[in-house]
Protein backbone atom coordinates (compact mmCIF):
# COMPACT_ATOMS: atom_id res chain seq x y z
CA UNK A 1 0.00 0.00 0.00
CA UNK A 2 1.45 3.40 -0.99
CA UNK A 3 2.24 5.95 1.69
CA UNK A 4 -0.48 8.56 2.20
CA UNK A 5 -0.73 12.06 3.61
CA UNK A 6 -3.48 14.46 4.64
CA UNK A 7 -4.92 16.61 1.85
CA UNK A 8 -7.18 19.63 2.20
CA UNK A 9 -8.56 21.75 -0.65
CA UNK A 10 -10.05 24.93 0.79
CA UNK A 11 -11.87 27.92 -0.72
CA UNK A 12 -13.15 30.97 1.18
CA UNK A 13 -16.66 29.50 1.00
CA UNK A 14 -16.03 25.88 1.97
CA UNK A 15 -13.70 22.94 2.44
CA UNK A 16 -13.93 21.18 -0.93
CA UNK A 17 -11.99 18.09 0.11
CA UNK A 18 -10.42 16.82 3.30
CA UNK A 19 -9.00 13.32 3.52
CA UNK A 20 -5.96 11.23 2.70
CA UNK A 21 -4.15 11.13 -0.63
CA UNK A 22 -1.41 9.14 -2.30
CA UNK A 23 -0.38 11.84 -4.82
CA UNK A 24 -1.37 15.39 -5.71
CA UNK A 25 -0.60 17.09 -9.02
CA UNK A 26 -1.22 20.82 -9.06
CA UNK A 27 -0.86 23.54 -11.71
CA UNK A 28 2.13 25.42 -10.30
CA UNK A 29 2.99 28.88 -11.52
CA UNK A 30 6.12 27.55 -13.24
CA UNK A 31 4.66 24.18 -14.30
CA UNK A 32 2.82 21.22 -12.83
CA UNK A 33 3.95 20.12 -9.36
CA UNK A 34 3.57 16.65 -7.91
CA UNK A 35 3.63 15.84 -4.21
CA UNK A 36 3.90 12.47 -2.50
CA UNK A 37 4.14 11.48 1.16
CA UNK A 38 7.37 12.64 2.83
CA UNK A 39 7.88 15.42 0.27
CA UNK A 40 10.26 18.19 1.28
CA UNK A 41 8.42 21.21 2.71
CA UNK A 42 7.58 23.94 0.22
CA UNK A 43 5.13 26.73 -0.48
CA UNK A 44 4.20 27.64 -4.03
CA UNK A 45 1.74 29.70 -6.01
CA UNK A 46 -0.75 28.00 -8.30
CA UNK A 47 -2.05 29.13 -11.68
CA UNK A 48 -5.48 28.53 -13.18
CA UNK A 49 -5.75 24.87 -14.09
CA UNK A 50 -6.80 21.44 -12.89
CA UNK A 51 -5.79 20.01 -9.50
CA UNK A 52 -5.67 16.20 -9.52
CA UNK A 53 -5.22 13.75 -6.67
CA UNK A 54 -5.42 10.03 -6.05
CA UNK A 55 -7.19 9.64 -2.74
CA UNK A 56 -8.64 6.99 -0.42
CA UNK A 57 -8.69 3.63 -2.15
CA UNK A 58 -7.23 4.77 -5.51
CA UNK A 59 -10.22 7.06 -6.19
CA UNK A 60 -9.30 10.08 -8.29
CA UNK A 61 -10.52 13.63 -7.69
CA UNK A 62 -10.16 16.66 -9.94
CA UNK A 63 -10.99 20.31 -9.42
CA UNK A 64 -10.73 23.26 -11.78
CA UNK A 65 -8.98 25.84 -9.61
CA UNK A 66 -8.72 29.56 -10.13
CA UNK A 67 -5.12 30.02 -8.93
CA UNK A 68 -4.05 30.06 -5.28
CA UNK A 69 -1.36 28.61 -3.04
CA UNK A 70 -0.17 25.13 -2.08
CA UNK A 71 1.73 24.25 1.06
CA UNK A 72 3.47 20.89 1.04
CA UNK A 73 4.71 19.25 4.24
CA UNK A 74 5.98 15.67 4.67
CA UNK A 75 2.60 14.55 6.06
CA UNK A 76 0.17 17.13 4.70
CA UNK A 77 -0.72 19.16 1.58
CA UNK A 78 -2.91 22.24 1.87
CA UNK A 79 -4.37 23.90 -1.24
CA UNK A 80 -5.91 27.36 -0.80
CA UNK A 81 -7.79 28.74 -3.80
CA UNK A 82 -10.53 31.27 -4.46
CA UNK A 83 -12.57 28.77 -6.44
CA UNK A 84 -12.48 24.98 -6.91
CA UNK A 85 -15.09 23.26 -9.07
CA UNK A 86 -15.61 19.53 -9.46
CA UNK A 87 -17.03 18.09 -12.67
CA UNK A 88 -20.52 17.87 -11.14
CA UNK A 89 -20.48 21.63 -10.45
CA UNK A 90 -19.60 22.62 -14.03
CA UNK A 91 -22.29 23.44 -16.58
CA UNK A 92 -20.53 22.34 -19.78
CA UNK A 93 -22.77 24.20 -22.24
CA UNK A 94 -22.54 27.43 -20.24
CA UNK A 95 -18.77 27.02 -20.00
CA UNK A 96 -18.49 26.47 -23.76
CA UNK A 97 -20.42 29.71 -24.29
CA UNK A 98 -18.08 31.47 -21.82
CA UNK A 99 -15.10 30.12 -23.78
CA UNK A 100 -16.47 31.40 -27.11
CA UNK A 101 -17.12 34.84 -25.60
CA UNK A 102 -13.67 34.98 -24.01
CA UNK A 103 -11.97 33.93 -27.25
CA UNK A 104 -13.89 36.59 -29.19
CA UNK A 105 -12.90 39.23 -26.63
CA UNK A 106 -9.28 38.10 -26.79
CA UNK A 107 -9.28 38.23 -30.60
CA UNK A 108 -10.64 41.77 -30.45
CA UNK A 109 -7.76 42.99 -28.29
CA UNK A 110 -5.14 42.54 -31.03
CA UNK A 111 -2.10 42.78 -28.78
CA UNK A 112 -3.49 45.34 -26.37
CA UNK A 113 -3.62 44.66 -22.62
CA UNK A 114 -5.34 41.28 -22.69
CA UNK A 115 -4.58 39.69 -19.33
CA UNK A 116 -8.23 39.42 -18.25
CA UNK A 117 -9.25 37.88 -21.58
CA UNK A 118 -6.42 35.33 -21.48
CA UNK A 119 -7.37 34.37 -17.92
CA UNK A 120 -11.02 33.96 -18.96
CA UNK A 121 -10.00 31.62 -21.79
CA UNK A 122 -7.71 29.66 -19.47
CA UNK A 123 -10.41 29.37 -16.77
CA UNK A 124 -13.03 28.14 -19.25
CA UNK A 125 -10.58 25.56 -20.63
CA UNK A 126 -9.69 24.38 -17.10
CA UNK A 127 -13.38 23.90 -16.28
CA UNK A 128 -13.94 21.90 -19.48
CA UNK A 129 -10.87 19.78 -18.73
CA UNK A 130 -12.10 19.07 -15.19
CA UNK A 131 -15.51 18.16 -16.62
CA UNK A 132 -13.75 15.82 -19.09
CA UNK A 133 -15.24 17.62 -22.07
CA UNK A 134 -13.12 19.11 -24.86
CA UNK A 135 -13.35 22.78 -25.69
CA UNK A 136 -15.15 24.28 -28.66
Amino acid sequence: MPATFALAVITPAEVKFEGTAEIVIAPGAAGDIGALANHAPMLTTLRIGVLRATVEGARRIEYAINAGFMQVLPDKVLVLTDLALSSSEIDVEKTRAELRTAEESLAGKRGADDIAEREAVTWANAKLEAAHRPGV
